[in-house]
């Protein structure tokens, strides 16, 4: 007895039902498990392979056609592992996305996520959900380092221009004030050592000793003045300012130092140009007070695009790591001190030394890539 179909209804075949089913069917293993998937694949495998090798048995055993079973048993092997690595690839496919995002997470790249929607598996979707999670508390904690990282790097440019400017003040009142008074007094006191009578020796000695005492302490206060802020890095620049600094520090300590200057003879920015300037001060003391050496060598390149400022010399040397490491903060200060102004300066900084072969310190400062916040202190 068949059914007829009124006008206007949709009538489906027994076809499209069955394909229809076979699609459920098919869904709803893919959504199992993999273990299960597995589990499911090599028992279907197991029961194939079974029942086609007893038939096959029985068959070739009538026919007593020993070659051709063999070729049989071959050939049901080679077909039973491609199938089964057919269908272990293809459950294992949830797998491979997810080591493929992991792979680009490990390659620096934050920004993937696993494609839930494409993946059928209850468990590996429920992994690549928390991995997805933790890719978004990660970057939301990368995003808020970096905000942290670049106030902190403002501040610090403020801090060392606050510092800077500290230091003019101080070095201006030692020299107007301070300095002045002090020349004030030796002019006085000659002019009373002038008059006061020859017979008076020991009045005439002391103001002789106090005179001279007076004189020695006026050469301290310029030297602390030209140590806080020297007139001649604001006045003629860099490298006139290195010169002085090396000749009047690293001679008189008995090391003998070489300059070299290559690239143009432009002014660079004053904040750069003092950036500079106390990192090579802080190099060339750490070779005063630790490196004992005999040689020093200072060179300076500036182009339209780079400067590289290089200090070196023939000394004792160190271990990097255990100073890097070590209980002398002094010595670990001074390092950390020249590498926080390099990356103010949004450059690169290299120091090489190892005991008994010296010690080099190289900086490379690209001025196109200087930092707002740090010229524009």
């Amino acid at each position: 007895m068949h059914t007829k179909s009124l006008p206007g209804q949709i009538t489906t075949s027994s076809g499209e039902k069955q394909d229809s089913l076979l699609r459920t069917t098919i869904r709803r293993l893919l959504h199992l498990p993999i273990l299960f998937k597995i589990l499911f694949a090599n028992s279907i495998i197991i029961i194939i392979g079974a029942v086609g090798g007893v038939w096959l048995t029985k068959l070739l055993s009538e026919e007593s056609n020993f070659a051709l079973a063999i070729f049989f048993a071959t050939c049901g092997i080679s077909l039973t592992i491609i199938f089964n690595f057919v269908v272990v690839k293809t459950a294992l496919r949830p797998l491979a996305e997810l080591q493929a995002v992991v792979e680009q997470v490990n390659h620096g790249n934050t920004q993937i996520r696993v494609p839930i929607d494409t993946i059928e598996d209850p468990d590996v979707t429920n992994l690549g959900k928390a991995l997805n999670l933790m890719l978004d508390w990660l970057d939301a904690h990368t995003r808020t380092i970096d905000a942290q990282y670049q106030q902190l790097r403002h501040l610090s440019a403020q801090i060392m221009s606050a510092q800077e400017d500290e230091r003019k003040r101080i070095a201006r009142e030692l020299h107007d004030e301070t300095g002045q008074a002090l020349a004030s007094l030796l002019i006085n006191l000659e002019v009373a050592e002038q008059n006061v009578p020859a017979s008076m020796t020991d009045v005439r000695s002391q103001l002789k000793d106090i005179r001279a005492l007076s004189t020695e302490t006026l050469e301290g206060i310029r030297k602390l003045v030209y140590d806080l802020r020297p007139t001649v890095l604001d006045d003629l620049g860099l490298v006139p300012a290195l010169r002085w600094y090396a000749k009047n520090h690293l001679e008189p300590a008995g090391i003998q130092v070489q300059l070299d200057v290559t690239g143009t003879n432009r002014r660079l920015p004053p904040q750069v140009e003092t950036a500079l300037f106390r990192i090579s001060q802080e190099a060339m003391n750490n070779i005063v007070r630790h490196a004992r050496a005999r040689h020093a060598h200072i060179s300076l390149h500036v182009d339209a695009a780079l400067t590289m400022l290089t200090v070196e010399d023939d000394g004792q040397g160190f271990n990097t790591h255990d100073v890097l490491h070590a209980s002398d903060k002094e010595r670990r200060l001074g390092l950390f001190g020249i590498e926080e102004r390099v990356s103010l300066l949004g450059g690169a900084f290299k120091v090489g030394s190892q005991p008994g072969r010296g010690t080099r310190v190289q900086i490379e400062v690209p001025l196109g890539r200087i930092p707002r916040e740090f010229v524009g202190t």
